[in-house]
């Protein structure tokens, strides 16, 4: 088995499409306030509370008992289960086998699509008799908080010998029911410590309760079943019908020949959400804290839902953010509670969905879709040609000048109070080439459908000045962001977009020289570092309290989900050969062992720039795994 310190940093989670999720390390040991058996949304996918925080398992074979489950408290680790895992695995769900005795006890745990439901399974594969003791630790909290003591009362509604109806002060009603039996128990655990919090300078304490506990006794062959559920009776479930259902619902995506491949297309699944003021899909932006954002969702449609052939949930998406648009923006972020919109503060998002569009005809020659919605797309073009919020507007050399310096509007957004770490007002090389791409992809779909697109003659316009504006002589590569007061030549990632869209606005000698300087100052083999290690500013970790992290979050470390679009560049400059394929292929490799053996089947938020590259921040971002699904499902790629 591997190492703890391993096995304790690879994270599982499962998720039901409603918000809802269960998530842990593969040890079981729940290092992030986040972690837990059962969360539900309240109202999908946000107002999200943890109703069942952990299980203690306890197995009692050879007149000894063992352990299963692990725990860690203020006084360091209280369970030790993970001595006896002897294999895990997680392929859309997780597996244990755990070595007790004599004894193989297998451990499943699954979650109901559009359920609040989580069922657990406990297997005695070989060997003898065994009883096994299961207590359930319960909450009712926000996801981001921590329950204090004195804040949880449970109270018993229903109590018979195989179910449970608990109801919490916060009103909330959790569900238990279990071939097993179940007993009165009262117990407290005191100071569960976190180790993730702790390290990102936040309270990493918490009380947490329970009031039952689950005996059985197990035979050789026998199955426990234990099933969780958050304001649905599960009386009348039956349980084997449903594990069978959701296992032939996970190996549905399990149809590449690439066990990576499969992996992710599991793990784009989790991020597609209903959303309940729109009555439509969206996609989360990642695990464990982000809701749905803009500009997120439209960069990952197209490897999330596009390549896989998802297009009916394509549209949805696209419809919930349509049906929101304000001033021709869409929204930056829905509320975490409200489900409302959270803020218009993007000038990428609108661009960026755009390039989605696109993406979606050429994948489905859709063009009624494109109908529907193309006077939406007129008037966004109009609000930018002549302003709107957020100082956001077309200058008179056709290009897009946003924000002001209290502003953060492109994806290096970090704001701190009152500092705003990376400023990027005026006009931003990523931003104009997206607007290029909008306006030529607005001119191939008013041709489609045979209408007179007014800003037909634009695009050669802002072609002709980006290249005046943004193109660095000495450098030879695209300065990163002009506005009145300076040029900033910061060798950043964002120039990648101006070669690896579809529409060229540069010259390929450039964009081959924007590719090198990109390969040399920024590549790693798990993405685009966000500023070079020459540059002065550059932080290479990760760490700390809020000030420490964020004023490092675009400033050198490393995001997988750039890779996909500097891949994409290096095989357009090389017109798609078999060789630069074959050479993406074997950049590739890192990533995939990572995403086996390390990432739990998924791709995180963020890397430190510095080596080993460790992840940080959420363990499964929705961009990073459709950058690398898109990219080897492009190339072909093999293990």
């Amino acid at each position: 088995m591997a190492e703890l310190k391993n096995l304790s940093e690879i994270e599982y989670l499962v998720s039901n499409g409603l918000g809802g999720t269960s998530s842990s390390s593969a040890i079981q040991l729940n290092s992030r306030r986040h972690h837990s058996i059962l969360s539900i949304s309240l109202n999908p996918p946000v107002d999200r509370r943890i109703l069942v925080s952990r299980i203690s398992e306890k197995v009692y074979c050879d007149e000894k008992t063992y352990l299963l489950s692990t725990l860690k408290t203020a006084n360091g680790f209280i369970e030790k289960g993970y001595e006896n895992i002897v294999s895990y695995n997680f392929y859309g769900y997780p597996s244990w086998k755990f070595k007790v005795g004599k004894n193989l006890l297998k451990k499943e745990l699954l979650m109901l699509k559009n359920r609040n439901i989580v069922l657990i399974v406990y297997e005695n594969v070989f060997g003898e008799d065994l009883d096994i003791e299961i207590i359930p630790y319960f909450n009712d909290r926000d996801i981001h908080s921590n329950t204090l003591p004195g804040q949880l009362t449970l109270n018993k509604t229903v109590m018979k010998s195989n179910y449970l109806e608990l109801k919490t002060n916060f009103l909330n009603t959790i569900f238990l029911k279990t071939n097993g039996t179940l007993k009165n128990f009262e117990h407290t655990l005191h100071n569960v410590f976190y180790d993730v919090e702790n390290k990102r300078g936040l309270f990493a304490y918490e009380e947490i309760y329970s009031n039952v506990k689950i005996n059985a006794h197990m035979k050789k062959g026998d199955k426990v079943y234990i099933v969780f559920s958050g304001n649905e009776s599960i009386e009348n479930i039956n349980i084997e019908s449903e594990i069978k259902k959701e296992k032939e619902r996970l190996n549905s995506f399990k149809i590449n020949k690439v066990k990576t491949i499969n992996k992710l297309q599991i793990a784009s699944d989790t991020f597609l959400s209903k959303r309940k003021s729109t009555e439509k899909l969206t996609i989360l932006a990642g695990y464990p804290w982000f809701t749905d954002w803009g500009r997120d969702t439209m960069i990952a449609i197209e490897g999330l839902l596009i390549e896989n052939k998802k297009f009916n949930e394509a549209k949805e998406v696209f419809e919930t953010f349509l049906m929101n648009l304000k001033n021709g923006l869409i929204p930056n972020v829905f509320d975490d509670y409200s489900g409302k919109p959270g803020g218009y503060n993007t000038v990428d998002g609108t661009l960026w969905m755009f390039y989605a569009l696109y993406k979606y005809y050429e994948a489905t020659n859709d063009l009624e879709f494109i109908k529907k919605h193309y006077d939406k797309l007129i008037e966004i073009i109009k609000y930018h040609v002549n302003g709107t919020d957020y100082n956001i507007h077309m200058t008179e050399d056709g290009l897009i000048y946003a924000g002001n310096k209290e502003t953060q509007l492109t994806w290096m957004d970090v704001r701190v109070e009152n500092w705003t770490v990376t400023p990027r007002y005026g006009k931003t090389v990523e931003i104009n080439a997206l607007w290029y791409n909008t306006l030529k992809i607005m001119e191939f779909f008013s041709s489609l459908i045979k209408v007179d697109f007014e800003y037909d003659l634009l695009s050669e316009k802002v072609k002709k000045t980006f290249n005046d504006t943004f193109w660095n002589v000495e450098k030879k590569c695209l300065y990163d962001c002009v506005n009145e007061f300076e040029k900033d030549s910061s060798i950043r990632p964002n120039q990648i977009f101006a070669v690896s869209l579809p529409f060229s606005i540069l010259e390929k000698k450039k964009e081959k020289s924007i590719v090198n300087k990109v390969f040399e100052e920024l590549y790693t083999p798990y993405g685009l570092r966000t500023l070079s290690p020459n540059d002065p500013r550059y932080i290479g970790i990760y760490t700390g309290d809020r000030w420490t992290r964020d004023g490092s979050y675009h400033q050198g470390n490393v995001w997988p989900w750039l890779l996909g679009h500097f891949y994409e560049a290096f095989l357009k400059i090389n017109n798609y050969d078999l060789e630069s394929k074959t050479i993406v292929k074997e950049l590739l490799y890192p990533v995939s062992i990572r995403i086996n053996d390390e990432w739990g089947g998924t791709i995180p938020e963020i890397l430190e720039g510095n080596w080993p590259h460790e992840k940080r921040g959420c363990f499964s971002q929705a961009w990073s795994v459709s950058e690398i699904l898109r990219i080897m499902k492009k190339i072909d790629f093999t293990e």
